[in-house]
């Protein structure tokens, strides 16, 4: 006993430590250091008290609480303590019950909220038996200070997860809990035991709708034999060998998101995989009785697609001058082709350093071979403040060579009202290409402006397209006569690159320089980019995600929950959300 105290009084001076910003010594176990670093981020009240959102009504007759209820009554019918209690969570940290058999443990979970409906996940309750379990998906044990919250400190608690043992999925966490004076060392296997024979009971459980999704999925295999197939639930996910191929390294929660996306929208075909060569998916919702029991769904490779068409003549050129086989990429190059073809006014809207100009002049090449000199129209009118449309005019009706403007995004309000008046009176047969910077402060082209222009085209910003730097650094490096390492590209593919190509194109170039006449290898890159910054590469789903998440936090000072409103989802839900896109 004197030595469990002295290990609370030391773990609670590290707690101090590091609440302080210090480091904490080796006093307190990695799993528990790192739940405090995400509770830090996530501004869990390291002091009460502890105010925990209801969730609503907990459904009691569901798959998971029926299963739990099988195990731990049991239990509790045999436990000769009433030191005891357990509760239980579902995968998203809301608590779903609770048993105990002590009025005074009751009492002591009605006071931090531990209560069925109320959301007791780390980002909100700090470091707990359930919160924590959820996080690092293994048993967990939390004894008194090694909790992030003060209000738990006369608390220990001994959590497992609860994982489907067919689909290997997270349903939820169990917890037992007693005082820190009354903890035992066999409730940790008790909670792993207690999880684990839950999860066998799901099977019972959920066997109506799986089953059900197992036949649809038998009969669509049958039916399309050499096809690829999946069915899938949120437990559960089948695939034939042919889908298993064409989905290797596509992360599962993102595309049963996409799928449930789909079916909510009610919509049977959807674009399922970003990439080169896309995927695309044609879906059956699978029903039973009283429920929807998931979804069924044929895959098709982008030449299998019906829809698929060949390249006109000038969307083969302007791909082989841009670089990339993304599918926003694409989708670009196949608006600016039709732009090309048609010689109609075009304005390109991008953000700074995404290849406005460049495009710009490949647009000036498809149709007319060299491109002419391009008319800054800022620095025109700093020069010549009255004359500035004259030389715009003079430009214009030099030949049939287009005239690119740039930087209209620099021209004040009165100057723009009359560039765009000067087009609405332009009768020459000129072909005006303009190109329009946007930023977080002004993240569109005023529709003065647009309405002037037949085709507005977004040049999409490089984070959207991490599949194409590869291609990109090998252009770049090749201007120089240089190769570049796999192992480079990849490193490269895992950056935002804010400044965009402009700032990749800097940084490959450097590293042309210091390799000298090698090929460029990782220790060529500057220090800041030899490591990855992602865990692994983001899809382009995930990078619009990442984007949506980083503006919300943006408009909202960093106010989580007030951005988890922002977004329509939950606190929780967004916490997590930080951790898969490697925002914390």
């Amino acid at each position: 006993m004197a030595r469990a105290a002295t290990q609370q009084r030391a773990i609670e001076l590290a707690r101090r430590r590091f609440l302080a910003g210090e480091n904490a010594d080796g006093s307190v176990r990695d799993t528990i250091l790192r739940s405090w670093t995400r509770c830090v981020a996530a501004g869990v009240n390291p002091t009460g008290p502890m105010e925990l959102p209801h969730r609503g009504a907990v459904d009691p007759d569901s798959a998971l609480l029926r299963a739990v209820r099988s195990v731990v009554e049991p239990i509790f019918a045999e436990m000769r303590t009433d030191a005891v209690a357990v509760l239980v969570s579902d995968a998203q940290g809301r608590l779903l019950g609770r048993w105990a058999s002590a009025r005074r443990l009751l009492g002591a979970l009605d006071s931090v909220a531990a209560a069925p409906g109320y959301d007791c996940g780390e980002q909100l309750a700090g470091t707990t038996a359930l919160g924590t379990v959820l996080e690092e998906q293994h048993p967990v044990a939390v004894r008194g200070a090694e909790h992030f919250s003060e209000v738990y400190r006369e608390l220990s608690a001994f959590g497992a997860p609860i994982i489907h043992p067919v689909s290997g999925t997270l349903e939820g966490a169990i917890d037992f809990v007693s005082s820190t004076n009354e903890a035992s060392e066999l409730m940790m296997p008790l909670a792993i035991r207690a999880a684990g024979e839950i999860g066998t009971h799901l099977l019972s459980g959920y066997a109506a709708a799986d089953r059900a999704l197992l036949d649809g999925y038998l009969r669509a295999d049958r039916r399309g034999y050499r096809r690829p197939i999946i069915a899938v639930n949120d437990r559960v996910l089948i695939a034939n060998p042919l889908a298993t191929d064409l989905l290797a390294g596509v992360d599962r929660q993102l595309l049963q998101e996409k799928i449930e996306r789909a079916m909510a929208d009610g919509r049977r075909k959807v674009v399922l995989c970003d990439g080169e060569p896309p995927v695309y998916a044609t879906i059956q919702k699978i029903e039973t009785a009283d429920s929807v029991a998931g979804a069924v769904v044929q895959l098709r490779k982008a030449e299998d697609e019906p829809s698929r068409r060949s390249p006109r003549p000038a969307e083969s050129r302007m791909s082989a001058t841009l670089p990339g086989k993304s599918v926003v990429w694409r989708r670009f190059v196949q608006e600016a082709a039709h732009a090309a073809e048609s010689r109609q006014h075009t304005l390109l809207v991008g953000e700074s350093g995404s290849g406005k100009l460049t495009s710009a002049r490949r647009l000036c090449s498809v149709a007319n071979g060299n491109p002419p000199p391009a008319l800054d129209v800022a620095e025109a009118i700093r020069r010549s403040p009255r004359s500035w449309l004259t030389e715009l005019a003079e430009r214009a009706s030099n030949g049939s060579a287009p005239l690119v403007l740039t930087h209209l995004d620099r021209v004040d309000e009165r100057a723009l009202a009359a560039l765009c008046s000067y087009l609405d009176d332009l009768r020459d047969p000129a072909w005006i290409i303009g190109t329009f910077g946007i930023d977080a402060r002004r993240p569109s082209a005023p529709a003065s402006l647009t309405a002037r222009f037949p085709h507005v085209l977004q040049v999409p910003p490089l984070r959207d397209r991490p599949e194409d730097i590869p291609e990109l650094v090998d252009t770049i490096a090749a201007a120089g006569n240089r190769r570049v390492d796999e192992a480079v590209k990849r490193t490269l593919s895992s950056f935002d690159w804010p400044g965009n190509i402009r700032q990749l194109e800097r940084i490959v170039k450097a590293a042309c320089r210091a390799g000298g006449g090698a090929p460029v290898r990782l220790d060529d890159l500057p220090l800041q980019f030899r490591t990855p910054k992602h865990r692994r590469t983001l899809s382009r789903l995930e990078q619009a995600e990442r984007d949506a998440v980083i503006a919300a936090l943006q408009a909202t000072n960093g106010n989580k929950k007030a951005a988890a409103a922002d977004l329509g989802i939950s606190r929780a839900t967004l916490y997590r959300r930080l951790v898969v896109l490697d925002l914390v």
